[in-house]
């Protein structure tokens, strides 16, 4: 039988009618003359060929691929199935404590509540988020935005719509929580301080890690892991931040988890100790209420710092929390600045606190010895121009110069010394270099040494050094390294100022270690000799000399004071209470007690304060008695007939 296309005017059959073969209800059948035509049968075959073809190769795809996906990545696709249906996710551990040195708890974790939504629990989502708007009293759109924002979350994950939520709003949803199953109230936990502003320039901030600290850092961080980013928090993060746990669960073909197979728990961070006294902190911001300025209260013996408060301050719980983007600039543009810690990032000139390092350089070069003495008349001309002083003292010699605050005495020194010799003593104390502290961002200050005037391209004058000598003119320290420095003239040893006491390790079950600070300690440049006249300058200064103010019951403290000059008397008002704020004098007192065995250094400063007798001594004294537990005791006493005491209007300027 021959088969070819069929035609329906020919059935294959001679005789039969078309109407006949229209009439028939099926396929007609193929005649002898279907395929008749060579043209025709060759046609039909290379049609059959191509599909035989295409059928081969096919199949030959089809085999390849099945011995891909079967021999060769087999135990890849195999690994993946298993994924399919079981999840290992991390679970973040808590951030470790911060104590000051008592264990009073500084930082810790608090558990915050979140309210979040789940879609696929909620026939009707604007409705809930109407509700949801009207209990938490924020607008409706503010929350539409935050679910678009995390509209590629699967729909039967919890989607987060406010955090820290007060627990009465906690309280109301929840009563509603079978009217409203969409609704869940998560538990996170959040850093939390509890005294407050307190230390908050101690202990920094946290936030979530960003890309380049990501990027940085590598395992085992996270996007979404919460870090330290400034002070103590930032710069102990590795000892705080803890190690990750894991979770093992069954999930189902979408995700959703089925069943908790194992858990590992995550290790909480360590705890950071450090030498802060919390009692004497609060003590010391409280002072700083309503102003400018920091107070710098370390051990002398240590290097550990025991207070280190700035003002204006902040909340550090802020940065804890999500907050707005207006917050945040509401911050940064505060023209008083409570982000900067004045204890270490401030700069200013010291005034006549760095009388202190003259002196040394005077005793150590020979230039002058214990019974030298300079007349002061009330002041004295160099290069032409005349100095003045702040009162008419006579003869005086180095430790006298010191404890009224001589101006004359020290233009007279300085002038010897040059500006060389005085800048390599402003050296070994300490200025013009960083502290090492333990913390971020700490600012050098200024010394005109021969490097800092090559880099400043700055040409130094003769006259110059007689500014210099009492603490003006290229000089800028911060009350960090005024504390550092007095700690140095008062031990006669050179200690780093550091914040951490110890890390205590964490729970047993992951190598963590526990660890101690261990103060190292050298011998300053100066010999004993020198440091017993510094110490005889200092007590002199409290007990009859321009520190008055700061005397104590009970203890025999020693002080100096400074007044760091903005604007010159003559361009603007004479006196302080007539200039405009930021032309008034900045005003400095540096402490050491007690004065045979110092235990505690300290730097006081206030920013645009007036003189440092007037506004800083008393500061100091209250810490002072803080610390020893006693009180002020601001006396008149008997000044040596062999010195004048200066007038009140140079008490209250130095």
């Amino acid at each position: 039988m021959s088969f070819g296309p069929w035609r329906p005017d020919d059935d294959g059959r001679v005789g039969r009618s078309a109407r006949q073969a229209r009439s028939v209800h099926r396929a007609p059948k193929l005649g002898p003359r279907a395929l008749e035509r060579a043209s025709d049968r060759q046609r039909v075959v290379a049609r059959v060929r191509v599909l035989e073809w295409a059928a081969a190769v096919v199949t030959i795809v089809l085999l390849l691929g099945f011995w891909q996906i079967q021999i060769v990545r087999g135990a890849e696709w195999t690994a993946r199935a298993e994924a399919n249906q079981h999840r290992t996710s991390r679970v973040r551990p808590a951030r470790g404590l911060i104590l000051d040195r008592n264990h009073e708890i500084l930082a810790t974790n608090q558990a915050s509540y979140e309210v979040a939504i789940i879609r696929e629990s909620i026939d009707d989502v604007n409705a809930e988020l109407r509700y949801l708007a009207t209990t938490l009293d924020v607008p409706v759109t503010l929350l539409e935005q935050r679910l678009t924002a995390q509209r590629g979350v699967p729909r039967f994950r919890p989607v987060v719509l406010a955090s820290d939520v007060d627990a009465n709003i906690i309280v109301r949803l929840q009563a509603r929580r079978r009217e409203h199953p969409g609704i869940a109230v998560q538990i996170e936990p959040r850093r939390h301080y509890p005294l407050g502003t307190t230390a908050a320039h101690i202990l920094g901030s946290v936030g979530e890690v960003s890309r380049s600290q990501l990027s940085a850092w590598g395992d085992p961080y996270r996007m979404g892991d919460i870090v330290g980013q400034q002070g103590i928090e930032g710069v102990y993060n590795n000892e705080l931040v803890g190690l990750p746990g894991e979770r093992y669960a069954l999930v189902n073909s979408v995700g959703r988890e089925v069943t908790l197979l194992r858990e590992d728990a995550p290790l909480p961070g360590e705890t950071v100790v450090l030498t802060i006294d919390a009692q004497l902190q609060r003590q010391a911001e409280e002072l700083l209420a309503d102003r400018r300025g920091a107070v710098v209260v370390l051990n002398a013996r240590t290097g550990g710092i025991l207070t280190m408060a700035s003002a204006p301050t902040f909340d550090p719980a802020l940065f804890a929390a999500r907050f707005s983007r207006e917050e945040w600039d509401a911050l940064q543009s505060d023209p008083l600045k409570p982000l900067q810690n004045r204890a270490l990032q401030v700069v200013h000139a010291p005034g006549s606190i760095f009388k202190l390092v003259m002196a040394t350089a005077g005793l150590e070069e020979g230039v002058i010895d214990r019974n030298t003495t300079y007349f002061c008349p009330g002041g004295r001309t160099f290069y032409g121009r005349f100095y003045g002083c702040l009162g008419e003292h006579g003869d005086v010699n180095v430790v006298q110069a010191l404890a009224h605050s001589c101006n004359s005495f020290f233009y007279e020194l300085g002038v010897k010394l040059g500006r060389e010799r005085i800048v390599k003593w402003a050296q070994r104390f300490g200025l013009g270099a960083g502290t090492g502290i333990d913390l971020p961002n700490e600012e050098e200050g200024i010394i005109p040494s021969d490097e800092w005037l090559a880099s400043e391209r700055r040409t130094y004058y003769p006259g110059e050094t007689v500014s210099l000598a009492i603490g003006q003119g290229p000089l800028a320290v911060s009350p960090l390294q005024q504390a550092h420095m007095a700690a140095i003239a008062a031990t006669g040893f050179i200690r780093q100022p550091h914040l951490l006491l110890e890390v205590e390790a964490s729970a047993a079950g992951r190598a963590r270690r526990g660890f101690a600070y261990e103060p190292a300690a050298r011998p300053a440049t100066f010999s004993e000799s020198t440091r017993q006249q510094l110490l005889r300058g200092l007590a002199g200064s409290i007990a009859y000399g321009t520190s008055r103010r700061a005397q104590l019951a009970g203890i025999t403290a020693g002080g100096k004071t400074g007044t760091a000059q903005v604007a010159s008397a003559s361009r603007v008002a004479e006196e302080d209470a007539d200039r405009p704020e930021h032309l008034r004098n900045h005003a400095w007192f540096i402490a050491v007690a007690p004065i045979d065995d110092p235990e505690i250094a300290i730097a006081v400063f206030m920013e645009h304060g007036g003189s440092g007798g007037a506004v800083a001594s008393p500061i100091g004294g209250q810490l002072l008695a803080a610390y020893f537990g006693t009180e002020v005791a601001y006396r008149e006493i008997a000044v040596p007939a062999t010195v004048e005491t200066p007038a009140d209007e140079g008490e209250g300027q130095q």
